[in-house]
């Protein structure tokens, strides 16, 4: 007599703009797990996963949406009933709580003394936590007082298992409306503050040569921050910004057709853009952390402390074997941890 698989419920629903929760979510389901997506409520959505489904265990990705509001009151409200759903779950459920603690605070650094006190609660509720490198686990364990044995540094699987790359070089390009001789970089993501698009302008604008292009692609969502970036590329004829959602099948076009990925971070932890740019072959332009630079040891060169440095790795990296480099990234992503997401649910 077999026993039912394992369900589990994962909060929230990230949508198709973070297609690696999908990935984790078909990847369970390989492994034999019942894997259900839960809501995007932001009030609520634990019980009424809980009511729904009758999961033992429920993966978390990101809960600042479930701590964190516009205003102080709200937030005070939405974390405050996240608290007691928590309670409820862990003590009169018995549901056990996995999460992926993608950054220690919120990007846009909201109400970061409460966010810290909630998320510190909630993280110490959970029976596993799911990290992407040894300096993050370490400096979580320290700042939220957790236990070193529930914290683990796993890797999300490698993107080109879920986006298709069939398309030439060449092809792209034509799409693109960009030429052979060009030299071209390329941000690609949702277009945030902490993601340093402003200063990428700037940078490019200073170094670059006649046939070098910058490609912007992703949405921005803050009608008031981006105007200003809309306006500098206007300005400058060798950056092509396409300001929209990029479909699944349209992310080969952008990456296939750059020379180098360029994301400039003012802050980060853990970024998907990377680990797409890796599974892409690109070599990457990005924030020296101290992740990045033990992920990243071959390409140092073109990893930055400070937006002033970002002209000079945008200067080089057209004199680098760019090639080499790719494919060392490409080997890189292919030979993560991922497979030991199983644990992170079952231990």
């Amino acid at each position: 007599m077999t026993s039912d698989p394992l369900k589990v419920v994962v909060l929230p629903d990230a949508g198709p703009e973070n297609p690696f929760q999908y990935e984790l979510v078909r990847y369970l389901r390989e492994k034999g797990f019942d894997v259900v997506i839960g809501g995007k409520y932001t009030i609520g959505s634990t019980l009424r996963a809980i009511f729904a489904h009758r999961p033992p265990v429920i993966y978390y990705d990101w809960v600042h949406s479930f701590i964190l509001g516009k205003s102080r009151l709200w937030t005070y409200l939405k974390s405050s009933v996240f608290v007691a759903e928590i309670l409820a779950a862990r003590y009169l459920f018995k549901v056990r709580f996995v999460h992926t603690l993608h950054n220690l605070q919120n990007h846009a650094g909201l109400w970061l003394r409460w966010e810290r006190r909630i998320y510190g609660f909630f993280l110490r509720k959970c029976h596993q936590i799911r990290v992407y490198s040894e300096e993050t686990r370490q400096a979580a364990i320290e700042r939220f007082s957790l236990q070193p044995e529930r914290v683990k540094v796993i890797q999300d699987l490698p993107y080109h298992f879920y986006y298709p790359n069939t398309l030439s070089k060449n092809e792209c390009r034509k799409r693109l409306n960009l030429d052979d001789d060009n030299f071209v970089y390329l941000f690609f993501g949702e277009i945030k503050p902490y993601k340093g698009v402003s200063n990428l302008i700037d940078a490019f604008a200073e170094i670059s040569r006649p046939n070098d292009r910058l490609l912007i692609a992703g949405k921005s969502y803050d009608a008031t921050f981006f105007a200003p970036i809309e306006k500098a590329t206007q300005a400058n004829s060798s950056i092509h910004l396409h300001h929209r959602f990029i479909q699944d099948d349209e992310v080969q076009v952008f990456f296939n057709a750059a020379d180098v990925v360029v994301l400039p971070f003012v802050r980060i932890d853990h970024s998907g853009s990377i680990d797409l740019a890796l599974s892409f072959r690109k070599p990457i332009v990005t924030l020296k952390t101290d992740a990045t630079t033990r992920l990243l040891t071959h390409q140092s060169i073109l990893l930055f402390e400070t937006p002033s440095q970002l002209p000079t790795c945008l200067k080089i990296a057209p004199e680098l074997p760019l090639e080499t480099i790719g494919d060392k990234n490409f080997a890189i992503a292919d030979s993560t941890n991922y497979r030991d997401l199983t644990l992170l649910v079952t231990l």
